[in-house]
């Protein structure tokens, strides 16, 4: 599991497309079984911001949203009451053209969307997929469910919400990685459709993916790859471009918990996992359980851990540090500078590098890097 949570970044992805001109989009739809004394809106807002693009009374059942688009891009659409009783979500790609949607009270994230293609064919790769998806739903619903009992018992090392959250993460993984094979089996067989693009840049949530989706994109008809959103994930693949395996990681320097100054090439001559977490992240505590398996097991043969939290409360990061046993290097990235060297986008996530600074593994999480490490040594 990783913030952003990895699970359901590969579920949505969020696109903010930078075409040149914007065209109109038309919303419109219906709501049945609102009860009479409802006073409630509709809202219509961009998937992962809290901008809401537009809001709507319901007409006898009905609702209208008419606005600009600069392209397709994954959007919410819920209901709430006078009382600021937010229903279900549903989340649907807006795109210029007519959309139609109909829907019940109680049931909107089950409406049906008729007009676009796009929506067609996602709900087709959905319900291909259902078992799939509704695997990775049931797990993140208990996943969460431990995380909140992990963070009432203070983050502890002998808390029994971590022995659960390994637990999950091992079944979610395992969801996951046939997810990515799906979404990767949809874009092979689908070169000339947009839906292959949002594939891509779910896929790409993984900087780890960044190979393949390079090969998939390259594969895509000319049209694609030269409209709005294909120049999105080429400039996401550019972004990349120096992190791939064999690649030299680039040199950065951060203060550790004493103000010193350290240098990532100051690790020249070893192994070293340079890791990439903060001390509020769930998923990235319970990692560290996994990280301290492996420095304990290594440290000896030449292995050293690299610490980057993205911390911005000082006091917290020392205490996690701390708390969790992290008896390795660690510094503090709280500008997020280097992390935006890295193009981080989700934590935890970590590069381990050979001896000489080149990347030979992308985010290694649980048993797998101890497991590439048992094999080096």
């Amino acid at each position: 599991m990783r913030v952003t949570l990895l699970a359901f970044a590969f579920l949505y992805s969020i696109c903010f497309v930078k075409a040149q001109e914007k065209a109109t989009y038309h919303l419109q739809g219906t709501l049945a079984g609102v009860p009479k004394n409802q006073q409630g809106k509709l809202f219509l807002q961009r998937f992962g911001s809290d901008l809401l693009l537009d809001s709507a009374r319901l007409e006898q059942g009905h609702f209208h949203f008419t606005g600009t688009s600069e392209g397709p891009e994954i959007a919410n659409l819920f209901y709430m009451d006078a009382a600021g009783e937010r229903s279900e979500t549903l989340d649907f790609y807006l795109h210029p053209g007519k959309i139609n949607i109909r829907a019940r009270f109680g049931q909107l994230n089950q409406a049906d969307i008729a007009g676009s293609a796009l929506n067609t064919e996602a709900r087709s790769f959905d319900k291909a997929n259902e078992i799939i998806l509704d695997s990775i739903n049931t797990l993140m619903a208990a996943y969460f469910e431990a995380e909140n009992a992990f963070s009432q018992d203070s983050f502890r090392m002998d808390s029994p919400a971590r022995t659960t959250i390994n637990a999950i993460d091992v079944s979610l993984n395992k969801w996951s990685a046939a997810l990515q094979t799906a979404q990767i089996n949809y874009v092979q067989q689908h070169s000339d459709r947009v839906l292959s693009l949002f594939k891509l840049q779910a896929l790409l949530k993984d900087s780890s993916n960044q190979k393949i989706v390079s090969e998939l994109f390259n594969k895509l008809t000319p049209s694609l790859q030269e409209s709005p959103l294909g120049q999105e994930v080429k400039n996401q693949l550019a972004n990349l471009q120096n992190l791939k395996i064999d690649d030299i990681a680039p040199e950065f320097s951060l203060a550790d918990t004493t103000g010193q100054q350290v240098k990532l090439t100051d690790f020249r001559g070893k192994y070293v996992l340079v890791d990439f977490w903060a001390s509020w992240c769930v998923p990235c505590r319970v990692e560290n359980e996994h990280v301290q398996k492996a420095y304990n097991a290594f440290k000896a043969k030449g292995f050293e851990v690299l610490g980057v939290s993205t911390d911005f409360a000082l006091n917290n990061w020392k205490k996690a540090v701390s708390d969790d046993g992290m008896t390795w290097t660690n510094v503090v990235d709280p500008e997020g500078q280097v992390s935006l060297q890295y193009h981080i986008k989700s934590i935890p996530s970590n590069y381990l590098l050979d001896p000489t600074g080149k990347i030979i593994g992308i985010n290694l999480r649980g048993d797998a890097l101890y497991e590439t490490l048992k094999n080096i040594f």
